[in-house]
């Protein structure tokens, strides 16, 4: 027998430690993946991982046209395509103030517009239900025009 405190510790107290110490570093692992992993509680929201606004040329993809970009600032990229004989104008936007104050200017001016997030489309009466099936967002009226263009004709 062996008087405590001296030579080496039996073979199973080595093998009950290392199987805590494994056991603690595989739940520290786990932690760690839980928190900051792919998807974890600690890292991007789903809203912040959701793809940017749409393009232009991404928007005249989906209604079926090529767009031909006519301005390319830093607070509007716009460009025009046609789909049926229609011309249809689109703007896209890096921010939601610079897409309000285009909006806002444009209503002056009156038409129907519609607004998705970081974008709009310019609407005739022949294209609002189309586009709006095709593109989602909301129908805003400008001056001149009273309420709101349903998607159902009402």
């Amino acid at each position: 027998m062996r008087a405590p405190g001296t030579g080496p510790a039996p073979p199973r107290i080595h093998r009950t430690a290392v199987r805590w110490a494994a056991l603690i570093l595989f739940f520290l692992l786990g932690v760690v993946e839980l928190l900051w992993g792919p998807g974890g509680l600690a890292g991007a929201s789903q809203a912040a991982q959701r793809p940017g606004p749409s393009s232009v040329e991404e928007l005249a993809r989906r209604i079926g046209c090529t767009a031909e970009i006519t301005t390319d600032a830093a607070d509007l990229r716009q460009g025009m395509c046609t789909s049926a004989g229609e011309e249809i104008w689109i703007a896209s936007f890096p921010t939601a103030r610079a897409q309000e104050a285009w909006t806002s200017e444009a209503q002056a001016y009156g038409g129907s517009y519609l607004v998705g997030d970081g974008w709009v489309v310019v609407l005739s009466d022949t294209t609002a239900d189309v586009l709006h099936g095709l593109l989602g967002g909301v129908v805003v009226g400008g001056a001149g025009h009273v309420g709101t263009h349903l998607p159902d004709g009402g």
